[in-house]
């Protein structure tokens, strides 16, 4: 065993995957996490709202980021989760594989193993760890169970099995890593098993500043934390700050694009233009409802019985007219519970293989300011993205238009309810569209003779010994799906390979 441990940079879903199975094989592991650290799932010190897998709380213990791109407007909160586990510790509990073909197309981009055949064990070894689960009907919401009952009739038959690659159309009840009724986060599964190993250390509430380097070769971290500031040692880094973290760390480390880095008075250690650019997320909307007094009884029924009122039930797959793949477009009808006798309902949806692309640059050397993050939702030019949201939104609509859930689910509200005709919603989506939390691809991976790669298939960041990066910021494109579990299988490969080195 090296006498210097592997330092994991971010305790959110890929760090905790990263750190725990390093330790559990036996490496001296130093996990460096920015925000709090509440313990073993047994402690009884997590924050009720981030065990509740009924809520969304985006913002608790949040970075507090905001887009500052070209979206309409300017200013949407872009939370990102600053606690153990990350976002796996706030986020719908949604778990979902994608298609084969979206992990293909990485494969065919020049990344070996990372097709649908080489990250199949990963995912499922994820799955497994994660706990999930698929509910049956009858532990979904009323409201969810009348989606299922409507969805056949717009052309959405039942979904046997999600966790899968093959599954392209259709509309079911979603996978969950809900353990007890508690949100199952990647602490829990990871962390929570080699927290007392005499060869893994937590050092939470520290700020990695950034990467220390001896000329090309990485040799710790700076860290600022509650003693203070000081230096990391280790023998190699692993970065697993996330979309957003991870670039951001590297350009304050002197690693990326000159242009990103001098302007802050910060030396160009390693010229790699690709850092911080290629940002994907899925713009999403929502078809807004009032309910009815019945739906909202049936509902509150439901909770007085027992029934464990998460927010999004089901999902469907679907094609929008430009689909170049299976599919493209997410459904997700939502109810969520304000409080007894108070329910919002609305069916959402999302373009999960999006054309724009944006970029992330540090607006400071100061490791606590606020970085631009320039989404640039809905401005890829041939307006795939517009044309994508706008067949989203119709079917939506046609959805609440369908019995049984056009009785109960009341009359349609929000933004679009005065767009009639599909110019005027299709000038509506960019004020009113938002994001789907999945940031992706800021640090992409890609064969050394692509300018913008910044990973190898290793993870290892070119131009740099043992600097490793291990998060969804190395997809090469957004995955057709949530990205929680496909971050996890990435962190299972990237560390199955660092074993095996």
């Amino acid at each position: 065993m090296s006498q210097e441990p592997t330092i994991v940079v971010g305790g959110g879903t890929a760090g905790c995957a990263v750190a725990g199975r390093l330790a559990e094989a036996g490496e001296r592991v130093v996990l460096i996490e920015a925000g709090p650290d509440f313990g073993p799932h047994t402690s009884g010190r997590w924050p009720r709202a981030l065990l509740d897998p009924t809520i969304m709380p985006v913002d608790h213990y949040s970075w507090g980021y905001a887009n500052s791109g070209v979206h309409g407007r300017t200013g949407i909160a872009m939370q990102r989760a600053r606690v153990m586990g990350g976002c796996s510790s706030h986020n719908g509990c949604a778990v979902v594989w994608g298609h084969r073909s979206d992990y293909d197309a990485w494969e065919a981009a020049g990344n070996p193993g990372w097709g649908a055949a080489g990250l199949l064990p990963y995912l499922r070894m994820a799955n497994e760890r994660f706990r999930v689960f698929v509910p049956d009907s009858s532990d979904l919401t009323p409201f969810h169970q009348l989606v299922l009952e409507a969805a056949p009739a717009i052309g959405l038959p039942p979904i046997a099995d999600f966790s899968s690659l093959d599954e392209d159309h259709g509309l079911g009840p979603g996978p969950v890593n809900i353990s007890d009724r508690l949100r199952w986060n990647a602490s829990f599964a990871y962390v929570d098993p080699v927290r007392d190993l005499p060869n893994f250390e937590l050092m939470p509430d520290t700020l990695v500043e950034r990467v220390l380097l001896d000329g090309d070769h990485v040799i710790g971290v700076a860290a600022r934390g509650p003693d203070g500031s000081h230096a990391v040692r280790g023998s190699r880094v692993v970065l697993a700050g996330g979309a957003y973290g991870t670039p951001l760390l590297l350009q304050r480390s002197g690693i990326g694009d000159p242009a990103d880095i001098e302007a802050h008075g910060i030396y160009v250690q390693i010229d790699l233009p690709g850092v911080g650019r290629n940002l994907q997320d899925h713009p999403a909307l929502s078809v807004d409802y009032s309910g009815t007094p019945e739906l909202t009884k049936m509902l509150d029924d439901f909770v007085d019985q027992g029934g464990l009122p998460r927010e999004e039930g089901t999902i469907g797959l679907f094609s929008s007219k430009r689909c170049e793949g299976p599919f493209d477009m997410h459904l997700y009808p939502i109810a969520h519970r304000n409080g007894p006798g108070d329910w919002s309902v609305l069916i959402a949806t999302g373009v999960m293989a999006p054309k724009s692309t944006g970029r992330v640059r540090i607006a400071s050397d100061d490791p606590e300011a606020q970085p631009h993050i320039e989404h640039c939702y809905l401005t890829d030019p041939e307006n795939y993205d517009l044309d994508a949201l706008l067949d989203g939104l119709l079917l939506a609509r046609e959805l609440g238009a369908t019995e049984p859930l056009a009785s109960l689910i009341g009359k349609e509200m929000g933004p679009f309810v005065e767009c009639l005709s599909n110019d005027q919603i299709r000038a509506q989506i960019p004020i009113s569209s938002a994001h789907d939390y999945h940031p992706s691809s800021t640090c992409k991976m890609g064969p050394s003779s692509d300018s913008l790669a910044v990973v190898d298939p290793t993870g290892a960041v070119y131009g740099v010994g043992d600097l490793y990066i291990a998060d969804a910021s190395i997809f090469p494109s957004v995955t057709w799906a949530n990205t929680n579990l496909p971050t996890l299988a990435a962190a299972e490969k990237i560390v199955a390979g660092l074993l095996n080195a």
